[in-house]
Parts: C-alpha cells; sequence; structure tokens
C-alpha cells in the first residue's frame, strides 16, 4: 500500500494516499495531464471518495490523489495537542515534496479539509494551481452546532461504554450527512 513517511525529532506520522493509476501510485501518473488532490471530509476517508475516482469525467482528464490525514483512514500517527489544520497543510506539502508532485489543483471537501486547503494555499502558494471547495461554511454558524459538536466530540473521545460510543458514532453521521427526509 502506498504511504508517505514524515520523520522530525518529536513526531512521526505515516500517511496513506490512493490514486486513479492502474499501479496505485504516483508512479503511473501521466505526466500530460493536470494533478488534482482531493481531501476528504471531516469523520471520512480517502475511501470515501471512491465516486470521484471512478467519475470517467475527472478520471480521464486529471491524475487523481488523495491523502487520509493523519488521524484518518489508514494512516498513523503519534497522538499530539499540537495538532490542527495548520499541520494537516504542512502535511499534505510534505506528501507532495517526498513524491515529487509539481503544483496541483486542490478539490476540499467540506470543513477539516477546507481549513487545510486555505492553509496549504496561504503557506504554500506556489504549489497550488488552483482551489475548489464544496460545502464551505457560514461565517459564524449557530450556537447549537458548536455545542453539538462539541458534546458528540467529548463523548465520542471518553465514551464509557460500547452502547455509549455506537449511539455518538451515530449521532456523528447525522451531523455530518442530515436527518433522514421522513424525520422532518
Amino acid at each position: 500500500m502506498p504511504f508517505v513517511d514524515i520523520h522530525s525529532s518529536d513526531d512521526f506520522v505515516s500517511i496513506y494516499y490512493t490514486t486513479n493509476s492502474f499501479s496505485g501510485n504516483v508512479g503511473g501518473f501521466d505526466p500530460q495531464k493536470p494533478t488534482v488532490c482531493i481531501l476528504h471530509p471531516t469523520f471520512l476517508d480517502s475511501s470515501w471518495l471512491y465516486p470521484q475516482f471512478s467519475d470517467p469525467r475527472l478520471d480521464s482528464e486529471f491524475n487523481l490523489i488523495a491523502f487520509d490525514m493523519r488521524v484518518c483512514g489508514k494512516s498513523e500517527c503519534r497522538s499530539s495537542g499540537r495538532h490542527d489544520s495548520w499541520v494537516e497543510a504542512a502535511d499534505l506539502a510534505l506528501c507532495a515534496q517526498n513524491l515529487r508532485l509539481s503544483s496541483f489543483h486542490i478539490l476540499a471537501m467540506e470543513s477539516n479539509a477546507i481549513n487545510c486547503a486555505l492553509r496549504f494555499t496561504a503557506l504554500f502558494p506556489e504549489m497550488c494551481l488552483s482551489l475548489a471547495l464544496c460545502n464551505v461554511r457560514a461565517p459564524t454558524e449557530d450556537i447549537w452546532i458548536y455545542t453539538a459538536y462539541d458534546e458528540l466530540i467529548q463523548t465520542w473521545c471518553f465514551a464509557e461504554d460500547l452502547e455509549s460510543y455506537e449511539h455518538v458514532a451515530m449521532e456523528s453521521v447525522k451531523l455530518t450527512f442530515g436527518f433522514p427526509c421522513s424525520s422532518m
């Protein structure tokens, strides 16, 4: 499986990535095609991006790559209180450098991916050709959204039992994807 290992004196992360090339890594990229890096939404990983990777309009025209952020999917890292969107942006840049990717387009899905993409562009403007941001947050959210998100994360991280964990997992699905139409 393709991974990019990033080492520093006090940190280690192994970032998983997937591509649309037949070889499953960047060695199979067509140098004549532009590259699009797709960033996945919160609570999900790059496997969620299957519809984009299997879309012939994207697959035939672009080299596609998606990285699992350091705390998602198949990526592995040490726990750190310093982890934020700035770190995710730096991870993205280091992965691109290690894989020798030329400048690329970014398609970011949802708030955490958007924050990462914006910070990446601010820190490394020469590496980003363009940004496409999907589901951009409102400038200010209703207080219930912050309260629900904080409660969700707290319960998820410190669930007292399996039933509590399963409950909060289902609530995160509702928060991420919305409620079924029939319940409204």
